[in-house]
């Protein structure tokens, strides 16, 4: 199975086995393809009676395009098969509002609790959902917030089995020297397909806009008129990631939440 190397794995793997087409084979491409079989032909007929010696070039430039448009749409056809049921986690059970997708993965980010006083403890959460049923390889960069002791934005790269639903927390502390009031933490996710597209599983949001970066901006208020935190401080928890779903179980694990948000 095609992944990274560096790409962090849930806690508790999912080994579901990636199924479905790898090509691409959606709206987009039979209309490029089209477009380019039919601009390969007007075009070499144009060249036959203007520059003969010439008239191969748009056939071999647009025709090769073309044979690989019909190619992977026979492929994706001809590579379907009966993909199983998604727990539609993020929008299912935890009721988030889902505005977009990136290449068939769906985020949320937040922080919990949201509002902290100076010195205080909080933790980033980065929600993801696969809709589709080849892994994905998810890379989230996390903005730079001098307050919380982040002097420069972070990158991490997370994998995603197919049909997996799954959770990124990252502990963080506020400086003593943080101003009071809103502040927010910009959140971007991008997505690779490392073993092609795949298709999207039974129960996921169709009806949905796909993108190629998600952005979020996760707010959290540093609270006025409460006391300072002062309990000693002990270095910061790593993070975690944890899987919440997998297609090859029955049930979502949600008491794996849970369990993280119930921790000191």
């Amino acid at each position: 199975m095609n992944t990274s190397p560096t790409a962090l794995l849930t806690e508790t793997s999912d080994l579901t086995p990636d199924t479905g087409p790898v090509h691409r084979g959606d709206t987009k491409v039979w209309f490029w393809t089209i477009v380019a079989g039919i601009a390969a032909i007007a075009l070499t007929v144009t060249g036959w009676h203007i520059v003969p010696w010439a008239c191969w070039m748009p056939l071999v430039a647009l025709g090769i395009p073309c044979v690989y448009g019909v190619w992977s749409i026979y492929r994706t056809h001809a590579d379907r098969v009966d993909v199983p049921r998604s727990h539609v986690v993020l929008a299912g059970e935890l009721g988030f509002d889902l505005l977009a997708t990136c290449r068939g993965v769906a985020a949320t980010a937040f922080f919990a609790p949201d509002s902290v006083v100076h010195g205080g403890e909080t933790r980033l959460f980065l929600f993801l959902e696969n809709y589709m049923s080849r892994h994905r390889i998810v890379t989230a960069r996390f903005g730079h917030l001098p307050g919380i002791g982040r002097p420069e934005a972070t990158y991490v790269t997370l994998r995603l089995a197919a049909g997996q639903a799954a959770v990124y927390v990252m502990p963080v502390r506020m400086r003593p020297d943080i101003a009071s009031g809103f502040h927010r933490l910009s959140v971007q996710v991008t997505v690779e397909q490392p073993a092609g597209v795949g298709q999207r599983l039974r129960a996921a949001r169709t009806r949905i806009r796909d993108m190629s970066m998600l952005r979020f901006a996760a707010p959290f208020e540093l609270a006025t008129g409460r006391p300072e935190a002062i309990a000693p401080q002990k270095e910061l928890p790593k993070p975690r990631y944890i899987s919440l779903a997998s297609v090859s179980e029955k049930e979502a694990a949600i008491e794996r939440l849970f369990e993280v948000m119930g921790q000191a």
